[in-house]
């Protein structure tokens, strides 16, 4: 399933809305990656193009769009086994393209990165 940035904008307001009610925190961060923390999916934009993630067994959320250079997160709930790494063209900001499948269990969380280019890009497990 193709996934495009007016998609990904609705998930991230729709998530922000839900984030707000429940305390929970959506954020992007500055800085390198750390380890993973629990019940957290956590991904960086390591490459030269914009990533975001979804998670397909939570409703398709998904992160806020994450710029070269920041990290973006969700919380986890029990059950979830992976989560979908995009980028987003840099010539072409409307589209975007898959990038990689993360696999992790909710209660120990993943934190990654999104790394090279629009051309040449592969997702790596940092936690």
């Amino acid at each position: 399933m193709k996934f495009t940035i007016k998609a990904a904008r609705r998930a991230s307001l729709a998530v922000g809305a839900v984030s707000c009610l429940t305390g929970a925190v959506l954020a992007g961060t500055a800085g390198p990656a750390s380890a993973a923390t629990a019940h957290t999916f956590k991904v960086c934009a390591s490459g030269n193009y914009t990533a975001y993630a979804t998670l397909p067994q939570q409703g398709d959320i998904s992160t806020v769009l994450i710029p070269p250079g920041k990290c973006g997160q969700l919380p986890l709930s029990s059950g979830s086994t992976y989560g979908k790494v995009w980028g987003v063209y840099n010539t072409n900001p409307g589209k975007s393209f898959y990038v990689g499948t993360a696999h992790f269990t909710a209660s120990k969380g993943w934190t990654g990165a999104a790394k090279g280019t629009t051309a040449s890009h592969y997702l790596v497990n940092l936690g």
